[in-house]
């Protein structure tokens, strides 16, 4: 069996991640996330969470954290926690959420309403941005609320990637 050659030297810097990043499971763009964050140079200097859907995943839903009717509240508490032990263990400070086009978690949860063709691109990035804000939103008060006295707030930005590994920022 090969195993993977550890360098201690980023083994050292692991610990000091400045970024928690949030993505969706979609095995479509595994390898250009990570070129995409090798081009942000933050290469083994980030944590990563998956969650189909990346902020509608992590909201538990289309209609939030406390939304049960849609049995993934379970989700938000999950992404919370991921969130809290990035930030003890690892000193984040920012969270950078990852959507994708032609999510199929997007149309699991929204139905026809996640689900865009070519020419829809606008609704499309849209609809991301509009769950991107509400992650934001979240975020932004779970790091007013359990920062230390000399801490910032969290910074959040949110892109999306095209199925080409193309990335661009969201107005989230």
């Amino acid at each position: 069996m090969a195993r993977a050659k550890k360098d201690p030297a980023k083994a050292a810097t692991a610990a000091d991640g400045s970024v928690l990043l949030l993505t969706c499971m979609d095995l479509r763009l595994l390898d250009e996330t990570v070129r995409w964050m090798e081009l942000q140079k933050l290469t083994n200097a980030y944590d990563h969470a998956i969650m189909a859907g990346a902020s509608l995943g992590a909201l538990g839903g289309p209609e939030g954290p406390i939304s049960p009717a849609t049995g993934f509240e379970s989700w938000h508490k999950t992404f919370l926690k991921h969130l809290e032990l990035a930030h003890k263990l690892h000193h984040i400070k920012q969270v950078y959420v990852l959507e994708h086009r032609d999510c199929g978690a997007y149309k699991e949860f929204l139905g026809a309403e996640g689900a865009f063709d070519p020419s829809e691109a606008q609704s499309e990035v849209w609809c991301h941005t509009f769950f991107a804000r509400r992650l934001r939103a979240v975020i932004e008060a779970w790091s007013s609320a359990n920062k230390g006295p000399n801490e910032e707030i969290l910074i959040v930005k949110s892109f999306i990637m095209g199925l080409d590994g193309n990335v661009s920022p969201l107005e989230a």
